[in-house]
């Protein structure tokens, strides 16, 4: 019999962490002085990472560690924050739920080294998307225990992926000018985990997403290119 599965479903898809020999995996590594952007709730304050045991997300929080997700473009960043629930057939989103967010500009003074899981890293693994970055909400204890197990392998203090949110929405639009915007190499994202660079990144600048009750440009253009409704 199988072992059982954090999510509690006997079909799981996502690769046990033990089919996954950690030196086997590649790695991405960005340099020192990397420009990234976080997507933060305001509750936190100008806070570069996430305080431990907050969020529900693909590949965090790991036990007993901060996290910051990053992208190296605003649109990827704010679809895997603000926008995240945006996503069906008619996606739509509030502008309280965008009001509680800001977009932060990051500069990291060493170099981030991240496992690297995007589709090529992927396949010299054995595993497509489906097995892991591509899984639903309810896997997310899963991927979570691969998190655990691969973070810290070959030095590396994080993880770097393309966005399925970003895919999806991509695919909803292939006809539109959004497929060209949303090309794969935008959709890389990245769950960095402290306490690896405590101390070792910077806020550039902080830019709210509502701001006198009206939504920045950046937010109403991206919505409007993806048709997102923002009631």
């Amino acid at each position: 019999m199988p072992p059982r599965r954090l999510c509690g479903s006997p079909h799981c898809p996502i690769v046990a962490p033990s089919e996954i020999d950690r030196r086997s995996l590649r790695v991405h590594t960005l340099p020192a002085k990397t420009q990234l952007y976080r997507a933060s709730q305001r509750r936190f304050g100008p806070s570069v990472f996430t305080p431990e045991g907050m969020g529900d997300g693909r590949f965090s929080p790991l036990e007993q560690r901060q996290h910051t997700y990053v992208a190296q473009q605003r649109s990827a960043a704010l679809l895997e924050s603000a926008l995240h629930e945006a996503a069906g057939p008619n996606p739509r989103i509030y502008a309280v739920t965008l009001a509680a967010f800001d977009i932060h500009l990051l500069r990291f003074s060493q170099p981030i080294r991240l496992v690297d899981l995007r589709d090529d890293a992927l396949a010299s693994l054995g595993l497509t998307r489906a097995r892991l970055t591509g899984a639903d909400a309810m896997h997310y204890p899963c991927t979570r225990a691969v998190a655990e197990h691969i973070t810290g392998a070959k030095g590396t203090a994080g993880l770097v992926w393309t966005s399925r949110q970003g895919a999806l929405h991509a695919e909803r639009n292939p006809d539109g000018l959004a497929s060209e915007v949303l090309r794969h190499d935008s959709l890389d994202v990245a769950a960095i985990y402290a306490p690896d660079y405590e101390g070792k990144v910077e806020i550039l600048e902080t830019t709210p997403l509502v701001a006198s009750d009206q939504p920045s440009r950046f937010v109403v253009e991206l919505a409007n290119l993806l048709r997102i409704a923002i009631l």
